[in-house]
């Protein structure tokens, strides 16, 4: 590793290849890199994150179950001091602008030489960003004009039955303490869950996620 890094990367890797995640532990371990956790998907990576507490997340953008891309998003939201490197085969140019807009790090081909991956690692330990020369222009081109052929897409199927047991009383009219008082949980972890139901519908606040609740029939009308 670096001997001039000022902090001790802790890393997180996330594949739904048990090979891939095998080979990359084996390659920064090599380099006294230290792999703190692996996740096979992007839900496994959000709960595995909350516990490890990695420095750095090396994470495949298709999986099952939750993509990389989405999960990246959630992550930067609930952990935003936490660094995320999307790793993937494609080059998904659309997809790349709306990762390092959610806050990603870097975005990086798979067939990367391992050196180039050390490398990568490492710079963005140290605070910088990171974009594959194959995929640059495009990005630098729709940066510049502000557009992306990449939509943040609703899904609700993501939503976790706690989520949409606080949706449901957010459609009832309840205010945060008051759900906090109905599911016996704590205020901060409602904050939590009010805060992934919006990024999950894609809307701006909780009267848009009510009226959204409504018209897509998540959960019953207000009684």
């Amino acid at each position: 590793m670096n001997e001039f890094l000022t902090n001790e990367i802790r890393l997180l890797l996330v594949d739904d290849d048990p090979l891939v995640r095998r080979s990359l532990r084996m390659l920064f371990e090599l380099h006294d890199i230290t792999v703190v956790g692996e996740a096979a998907n992007g839900e496994e990576a959000l709960e595995t994150a909350g516990k490890l507490k990695p420095s750095m997340i090396l994470m495949d953008v298709n999986m099952p179950k939750m993509d990389g891309i989405r999960a990246a998003r959630l992550l930067k939201t609930r952990h935003p001091g936490t660094q995320v490197i999307i790793l993937t085969v494609n080059d998904q140019h659309d997809k790349v602008v709306q990762a390092i807009r959610d806050g990603c790090s870097a975005y990086v081909l798979k067939d990367s030489p391992p050196e180039q991956l050390i490398e990568i690692v490492e710079s963005v330990a140290e605070g910088r960003y990171f974009v594959d020369t194959n995929i640059a222009n495009e990005l630098l081109i729709n940066l510049v004009q502000g557009t992306s052929h990449y939509q943040t897409q609703k899904d609700p199927s993501l939503l976790t039955i706690r989520e949409k047991e606080v949706l449901q009383l957010i459609v009832n009219g309840h205010s945060n303490k008051e759900i906090a008082g109905k599911l016996n949980i704590t205020l901060r972890t409602v904050k939590a869950h009010v805060s992934n139901i919006l990024i999950k519908l894609d809307v701006n606040d909780r009267t848009q996620a009510a009226v959204l609740a409504i018209q897509e029939k998540l959960v019953e009308p207000k009684n």
